[in-house]
């Protein structure tokens, strides 16, 4: 599926894009910033929506600008998985790569800022300053994969199910945050539905909520609806979590999955 079938777009107004200081424009020079707001469209896409099919013709790039996407795999025999969250920031797409790899939707309502590809690589080839922010931002997100792997590795169900809401916890201070604060009480929103993040964990739905509930019978957790998980003890929640988290919670400063 196009991208711009979902949502008819307008101009990008670049001035006003929450990612201008921070992510791949703040790399890019005055023109480059002036050429990227020309070929540049914002698209608003509602949760559950498709964006990119894995297969497809790659006609476009886009960025996140709010919201969460999900990256997912299609096997041979139909089946799914969801790899990773993609947020403000990151890319869905890749340059130079006529075929779209991944499959992306919307994991929330989100608005993404869309280029067309060979547009995007004429630019990215007389402008170094946007093909080094593309670098950067391309090698940030294979760290975050890579953070990804060390919270998966080793671990039984349960001590991924403890590990992910940690590494969440801790990285609520981004734009798109799945932590909410209230009263000195930290919620985590899951974003997605208890099949997509069954996925996202590699395992089954039905351990997602065993698992889910054996951590609330022991004091870390509890599960407020089936979306928002309250964490009530973050030091029985990380003993949970197998493995010592202290070099992935280094490597995942910045990076979200």
């Amino acid at each position: 599926m196009n991208v711009v079938s979902i949502r008819q777009t307008a101009s990008c107004p670049c001035g006003e894009c929450p990612i201008l200081q921070t992510g791949l424009c703040s790399h890019a020079d005055a023109q480059t910033r002036i050429d990227i707001s020309r070929l540049a469209r914002r698209v608003r896409v509602a949760r559950g929506q498709s964006i990119m099919t894995q297969g497809d013709n790659a006609k476009n790039l886009a960025v996140v600008t709010s919201g969460v996407v999900k990256t997912v795999h299609m096997t041979e025999a139909g089946d799914t998985q969801v790899l990773a969250l993609l947020f403000t920031g990151h890319f869905l797409g890749r340059a130079f790569e006529p075929v779209i790899p991944l499959s992306y939707e919307a994991a929330t309502d989100a608005t993404l800022c869309l280029f067309n590809r060979q547009g995007f690589e004429a630019l990215l080839s007389r402008s170094p300053s946007l093909e080094h922010g593309y670098l950067l931002a391309t090698l940030e997100q294979m760290d975050s994969m890579r953070v990804w792997m060390c919270l998966l590795r080793g671990r039984r169900a349960r001590e991924r199910v403890a590990a992910y809401l940690y590494f969440r916890l801790i990285t609520g201070d981004s734009a798109d945050a799945m932590t909410i604060n209230s009263g000195g009480r930290s919620f985590i929103d899951l974003r997605l539905g208890r099949l997509d993040l069954a996925s996202l964990l590699d395992m089954t739905p039905e351990t997602l909520c065993r698992s889910l509930h054996s951590l609330a019978d022991q004091g870390a957790v509890l599960v407020s609806s089936p979306n928002v998980i309250e964490i009530r003890d973050t030091r029985r929640l990380v003993a949970l979590s197998g493995p010592s988290l202290d070099g992935v919670l280094k490597a995942g400063a910045r990076a979200v999955v």
